[in-house]
């Protein structure tokens, strides 16, 4: 039972009302923070909209968390707005990417990852059999079919000195993502021939040498911009399947702010398929990891959230809201499963619908046949 006022309520009304994402400047493409583009992804939450609920749910120096983090979204623009956020996510790529955009980074300290990296590349060479194991392998084209051969191979050795050392803190993460970043596009900076820099379509050009470590420094050069406004708190992601057991200092919560996989989204180990390659990722590895995906596991069974709904209501404070965005499509209604699931946990809820045909595709056709998104207010 509710025993004391909704803070959020008057917020929550406003925002219903004006769908103030939508208006100028925060309907531009580019609105928000630069850093939020440290490394392209598919289905990624348009920042002005995690800005506004931020500013909705979480009181000033409040601690919120996303149990889907993904690339760090909402939990970046929590720290950049002075809230303390956790997050989490399954996939070890969304791990690097969002712990290098919440955590306090530095310029130094990247700088030599990249210098290791280099020495790496310079003194180690690839062995054949390891070169035709990944060269064949691909799930549109194959990987040889993206690079020129002597760039693969820097690619390789990068892969392998990741391996090796793997990134511990945000300085090295922000090495890592940017070199995500690059792995392909269709822009001077990409690695590959000419694809698409979100997801990787079938290549097409000339084969050119492109160098990792230069095209690599200028992509990190970028993050350290000194345009680029510095997170007012820093955030900690953890990478772990947020259905199961939280670590406890995920806890005294003022709000769960979430936008899990949408039922009839496009598959996300497809469209990152060569950046989960990259980060460790085993060509038999495609056919076994995926199940384990939340996106996978809700076509079979809505259970599945059974275990977040838990542990939100015990780790949020009296008081807390859990919100979730969701996608609404003429196969799922997600928010009325979902609220009907919650009522075990939550005495409120409240289901609120927004149309987006009207959103960008970003130059993708296969992007899903979501037209509505659904607002889940539980308390």
């Amino acid at each position: 039972m509710i025993t004391q006022p909704l803070k959020w309520s008057d917020d929550w009304t406003n925002f219903k009302q004006n769908l103030p994402h939508q208006s100028i400047p925060y309907s531009k493409k580019n609105w928000g923070n630069a850093r939020h583009s440290l490394c392209s992804y598919q289905g990624k939450l348009k920042p002005a909209l995690a800005y506004h609920l931020i500013k909705t749910f979480v009181p000033n120096e409040g601690t919120m968390f996303d149990p889907f983090a993904g690339v760090g979204t909402i939990p970046f623009e929590a720290v950049l707005n002075n809230r303390f956020a956790y997050g989490m996510d399954i996939s070890i790529m969304a791990y690097y990417i969002a712990q290098a955009k919440v955590g306090h980074s530095s310029f130094d300290l990247s700088c030599n990852y990249i210098s290791r990296m280099e020495d790496y590349i310079c003194s180690n060479t690839i062995a054949h059999e390891d070169y035709e194991k990944y060269a064949t392998f691909g799930l549109n084209k194959k990987l040889a079919d993206y690079y020129e051969a002597n760039t693969f191979k820097e690619i390789l050795a990068a892969r392998k000195f990741i391996q090796d050392t793997p990134p511990s803190n945000p300085s090295e993460m922000v090495v890592v993502s940017s070199l995500l970043h690059i792995l392909h596009g269709n822009r001077p900076y990409a690695l590959s021939r000419k694809s698409h820099p979100i997801t990787p379509y079938a290549p097409t050009g000339e084969f050119v040498y492109k160098n990792l470590i230069a095209k690599l420094k200028e992509k990190a050069n970028r993050f350290y911009d000194k345009k680029n406004t510095v997170p007012l708190k820093s955030g900690k992601i953890f990478l772990q399947d947020s259905t199961t057991e939280w670590p406890e200092q995920i806890s005294e919560l003022d709000a769960i702010i979430t936008s899990p996989p949408f039922f009839d989204s496009t598959r996300f180990y497809n469209a990152n398929w060569i950046r989960l390659w990259f980060c460790g990722w085993e060509p038999e590895d495609f056919k076994t990891k995926p199940q384990l995906y939340v996106d996978e596991r809700q076509k079979q069974d809505f259970d599945v959230y059974t275990p977040i709904l838990k542990q939100a209501k015990e780790r949020l404070k009296s008081g807390g809201v859990f919100v979730f965005h969701l996608g609404k499509s003429n196969k799922c209604n997600m928010g009325e499963i979902l609220q009907q699931k919650s009522h075990k946990w939550f005495n409120h809820s409240e289901l609120f619908v927004e149309n987006v045909e009207h959103c960008d595709t970003f130059g993708i056709s296969d992007i899903g046949t979501v037209t509505e998104h659904q607002y889940l207010v539980l308390y």
